[in-house]
């Protein structure tokens, strides 16, 4: 049978100065003669000084299970919320939980407090690195699925700011990123793209089309998943035409996948089942609401009430008769800017331009006063699932933006173009458009 890629899980984060960016051929952080070059961006990660790490499996404890878990449900009610009714949403908390996960080791005060509380749990940083290290370790080690796990972050090579060590050896050591010095060009728009591509088994085959002068870094995080259903469908486990009723009533025809599993789950006010992959070390996780319940209620009540996910997965309930599941084909692609509901869930210090403290992330070469902070949190998701398996691929892209400290006076005017909108391509001399349009749906 034909493989199936699951996931491919990447998180970008990126960096923004405000100030006009240079063509110098070295960059603060340094590049050792041995350093490997690809055209323009040069690999100092050899320059970076490792800090001792272990794996543990008391680093993917019940209790700090319990707290990912409960965030991720939170995240994903957060989405639903500012969604409303009637959106098919698919969001990847692993893969905003590994790009913050990096982030926070440059965090610091009530900006690291609050992106601990959202993101992690409550888990503070120096424990979410090791939760992180074993997670990786431990996706890698299965033996009947395939797993590729990589990180990487790229800096502008200007010399007008340099990463702090302490930084760059956490990303080293605990996440195995690699540390790449780049002009932000079209050459690096290549190397990054080329990088994405690799990573994620060509899921994901681009991330970005160019750089501003703003530019400073960029952080990535990728994911891929590779495998089969443990117990095949047979033709007569497939039924096309099948009616999906929904959300408002109508019906759609698709194509039913049909088996008999042998464990369910009830969960809140819903139940739900487990479909295994090959090896038994991953399924897929299926939940029905009870009837009347919508998703976004069922999600909703669910984080209210605490209720553990991970836990009933973990423990599912058996039956002595027949447990029949239909899963029907379908293919989603979804994407979504997370600021509000970040904010909402009070991560607030790391959106101000006065507040945020990401001043151990990176500092200026000279003795200017600056502030960093995140101006917007991007997640793109993508999932298919049929008969052989299921396909799925996550972006999260934060940019964070720096500007001399003295320059931060009134407020920021954002003006986001997330509803209907008018477009236009002008004539600059005349202010005459050249392109007119407008955009009501996407």
């Amino acid at each position: 049978m034909k493989k199936k890629i699951i996931a491919a899980l990447m998180a970008g984060m990126m960096i923004a100065g405000c100030g006009t960016s240079g063509t110098s051929e070295t960059g603060s952080a340094g590049g050792s003669s041995g350093s490997r070059r690809s055209g323009d961006t040069v690999n100092v990660t050899e320059d970076v000084e490792l800090i001792n790490v272990s794996y543990s499996e008391n680093d993917l404890k019940e209790e700090w299970i319990g707290s990912l878990s409960g965030s991720s449900m939170n995240l994903f009610s957060g989405v639903l919320e500012q969604e409303g009714e009637g959106q098919n949403i698919c969001i990847s908390p692993t893969s905003m939980m590994m790009a913050f996960g990096m982030l926070e080791n440059g965090a610091g005060g009530e900006t690291l407090s609050q992106i601990e509380n959202v993101m992690n749990g409550g888990i503070s940083v120096e424990q979410m690195n090791p939760i992180m290290y074993a997670m990786a370790e431990h996706f890698e080690s299965a033996e009947d699925v395939k797993w590729n796990v990589a990180n990487s972050i790229w800096f502008r090579n200007d010399g007008k700011f340099e990463v702090i060590p302490e930084f760059a050896a956490a990303a080293k050591s605990w996440y195995d990123a690699d540390i790449l010095m780049a002009q932000f060009d079209e050459g690096t728009v290549k190397d990054v793209n080329s990088w994405v591509k690799k990573e994620t088994r060509g899921m994901i085959e681009e991330i970005i089309h160019g750089f501003s002068e703003q530019n400073r870094m960029f952080l990535v995080n990728a994911v891929a998943f590779e495998g089969e259903w443990m117990h095949e469908y047979e033709d007569s486990d497939i039924y096309e035409d099948y009616q999906f009723t929904n959300y408002n009533g109508t019906t759609s025809d698709v194509t039913m996948l049909r088996s008999t599993e042998a464990s369910y789950i009830e969960l809140g006010n819903g139940i739900g089942f487990i479909r295994p992959y090959k090896g038994g070390e991953y399924s897929f996780v299926g939940i029905l609401p009870d009837e009347g319940v919508s998703v976004n209620d069922y999600i909703s009540e669910l984080a209210e009430s605490g209720e553990d996910f991970s836990e009933a997965v973990r423990n599912p309930r058996y039956y002595e008769g027949d447990i029949i599941v239909s899963i029907p084909e379908f293919k989603n692609e979804y994407d979504i800017i997370m600021n509000d509901v970040l904010e909402k869930m009070g991560m607030t210090d790391a959106f101000s331009s006065a507040d945020a403290d990401f001043n151990g992330v990176m500092r200026p070469t000279d003795d200017e006063l600056y502030q960093i902070w995140i101006s917007k949190v991007i997640h793109k998701t993508f999932i298919e699932v049929d008969r052989e398996g299921t396909r799925a691929a996550a972006v999260t892209a934060i940019t964070l933006d720096t500007c001399n400290a003295i320059e931060i006076g009134n407020p920021p005017i954002y003006i986001t173009l997330d509803r209907p909108f008018v477009y236009a391509i002008v004539d600059n001399e005349t202010g005459l458009p050249v392109f007119l349009g407008c955009v009501n749906q996407l």
